[in-house]
């Protein structure tokens, strides 16, 4: 309880790179992507774009499947993705979070360039499925 006549301010959290302020999208949330929109609403800005380290997939269901690698691929190799900085990062992630569903866990990911961001990760089995090495192409 506080003492009377004190008050209370809002102290804005400092930037904390566990939680980052930044997504990287690589399929259905692109610019291009039939979700673009909604990633737009939700981002302040967008920064350089990147490739993210892993597999991909074709669902078969309209949108792709992620699967994170820890090796490091050459310079030109790799996921090609977006990254946007969330206007509103928990509400933010927590519109993104009911997107994506429950096939995909959030997971935070080192850049190349060291930039920390949220990608959204399969979680289930891709066996099956087509990968796609060159990244997400929606046709």
């Amino acid at each position: 309880m506080s003492p009377v006549g004190t008050t209370h301010t809002t102290v804005p959290r400092p930037h904390d790179e566990q939680r980052p302020w930044r997504v990287a999208v690589y399929g259905t949330l692109r610019s291009t992507g039939p979700a673009g929109d909604l990633m737009r609403s939700l981002a302040s800005r967008r920064e350089n774009d990147t490739l993210l380290a892993g597999r991909l997939y074709d669902t078969g269901q309209g949108y792709p499947a992620f699967i994170p690698t820890d090796s490091v691929p050459a310079a030109s190799e790799g996921i090609p993705a977006e990254v946007y900085v969330l206007r509103e990062p928990e509400r933010s992630l927590s519109v993104l979070d009911r997107y994506e569903g429950p096939e995909y866990l959030r997971r935070v990911l080192t850049l190349r360039d060291q930039r920390r961001c949220w990608v959204y990760v399969w979680c289930r089995s891709v066996s099956g499925m087509t990968e796609l090495p060159h990244g997400w192409c929606e046709s």
